[in-house]
């Protein structure tokens, strides 16, 4: 990938960051890391696949064809919940383990055909900010 395209990829990963609902991805902690997982959750119940690519840690590592790979994994992923559950309609943070640098979330996410399930987010905090491990 280009440094022109590096460059692009992150300053918009750094704007999604900016105008992420009030969440600040650059808090440290455990409150930090439960607020950024049910952040990038809350992306895949908007159905934006591209967004939760975009805060994946290795996304400005990812050329062009490998993040078109990422996207249309995510999106047959909400394809597939959206027909099977209705769709992820909430997730809330219940625990963490946070180790170092390290984060595994506990949420607990809500589909439109009202089940739960729990599920292990890990979410890593490198170059200022959280992302999905």
């Amino acid at each position: 990938m280009s440094i022109r395209k590096n460059a692009l990829l992150f300053a918009s990963v750094a704007l999604l960051a900016a105008c992420g609902g009030g969440v600040d991805l650059s808090e440290k902690g455990s409150d930090g890391a439960c607020g950024a997982a049910e952040y990038f959750y809350s992306l895949l119940s908007k159905g934006d696949g591209v967004a939760y690519v975009e805060n994946m840690q290795e996304a400005y590592e990812m050329d062009s064809c490998m993040h078109v790979q990422f996207v249309a994994l995510m999106d047959q992923f909400l394809y597939e919940e959206k027909h099977l559950r209705g769709g992820i309609l909430s997730a809330k943070a219940s625990s963490d383990s946070l180790i170092d640098s390290v984060a595994y979330v506990s949420l607990d996410v809500l589909f439109g055909d009202s089940t739960r399930e729990e599920v292990i987010l890990p979410v890593v905090y490198t170059r200022g900010r959280w992302w999905v491990k």
